[in-house]
């Protein structure tokens, strides 16, 4: 089993590097690796636009690959958290919360110079995301059925949508515009200022995951587990809110509303593996969910940006969480 998961690891980092170099390299203007690695080192390039579309390339596919592994880290501790393999930060309304903060700023005019970057808009995703999560928490002592529990979650996102929209009437032509188009998700975009700011709050919260693996090990095993274990129960959900909520909002503020990849990836990590060590699980779904995000960007700019990227991760995602359903308890099957 120690084998099967190294084996897991090594092929999935091989395929995330091997689509990297893909997504820098291939496009409308394609750029040999061997000038890559010379307008990298020596800020030089044979032709100059190539130093320009580089740099985009390269920050476009750095940020599939964090924003990937985020949403699919958080979507692991949701469905370890909720005990239920649909759990994830866009069906249970989170990345609905997240948006909406998003909005408020936005929409309100509050953005500082309009921009994604602001402080503002970062804290405002984050605190809409875990008003969600905490608001769940609180109706699931309440509900005992898992789907019920995600048409909840999905109640919540029609809820949130329902004030996004009025924020629309209270908005001017080019705040909308702003929001519309950042709405449609996307990895395009990022300076290099913003990309150290993203790449430092998904690399800093997805280390802090990893103090929760004892925690996540015996909590899979049921609550009464955890307990007897001595972990203290209040500090690890706790805990877990924070992840899940920084990671999906970060994501969402910077790339927009990005779907199935929090519910898709964990699924096929754990068919593949069938590991249950969360030790490996975290580290692997991270990988998975870059290997996602960064395939799915590459199929966006290869359609020369006709598709949009939620599309393409509903074509790997949907049939995931049908077979899922499938799989779950007959009971569910009748509703």
């Amino acid at each position: 089993m120690i084998h099967q998961d190294k084996l897991l690891i090594s092929v999935v980092i091989i395929g995330v590097a091997a689509l990297f170099v893909l997504n820098v390299s291939y496009g409308d203007v394609s750029i040999p690796i061997a000038d890559q690695f010379y307008i990298l080192s020596s800020g030089k390039a044979e032709i100059s636009s190539w130093s320009y579309i580089l740099e985009n390339r390269l920050f476009r596919s750095i940020t599939a690959v964090l924003g990937g592994g985020a949403l699919a880290v958080s979507g692991l501790i949701l469905q370890v958290y909720f005990r239920n393999p649909l759990a994830g930060p866009g069906v249970l309304g989170i990345t609905s919360g997240a948006s909406l903060g998003v909005a408020a700023v936005i929409l309100g005019g509050f953005a500082l110079e309009n921009q994604l970057t602001g402080v503002s808009v970062i804290l405002s995703g984050v605190i809409g995301a875990s008003l969600v999560l905490f608001l769940l928490l609180f109706l699931s002592r309440f509900i005992r059925n898992q789907v019920t529990l995600l048409v909840v979650g999905l109640m919540i996102g029609y809820f949130t949508a329902a004030f996004v929209n009025t924020l629309f009437l209270w908005a001017d032509q080019s705040e909308t515009r702003a929001f519309v188009i950042w709405g449609l998700g996307s990895f395009e975009g990022l300076d290099k200022t913003q990309l150290i700011t993203f790449a430092l709050l998904v690399l800093l919260v997805t280390f802090i995951s990893v103090f929760t693996v004892k925690g996540l090990n015996a909590m899979a095993l049921g609550h009464e587990y955890l307990r007897s274990l001595g972990i203290r129960t209040a500090r690890l959900k706790l805990l877990m809110i924070i992840i899940t909520s920084v990671l999906a909002a970060t994501v969402t503020v910077y790339c927009g509303p990005i779907s199935f990849i929090g519910i898709a990836v964990p699924q096929i990590i754990r068919l593949i593996s069938r590991s249950k060590n969360h030790a490996f699980l975290i580290p692997a779904c991270f990988l998975g969910g870059a290997f996602l995000g960064i395939s799915s960007d590459l199929i966006v700019r290869l359609s020369a940006n006709s598709l949009p990227l939620n599309t393409v991760t509903a074509l790997v995602g949907a049939p995931i969480i049908i077979w899922t359903i499938i799989k779950m308890n007959r009971q569910f099957a009748s509703l």
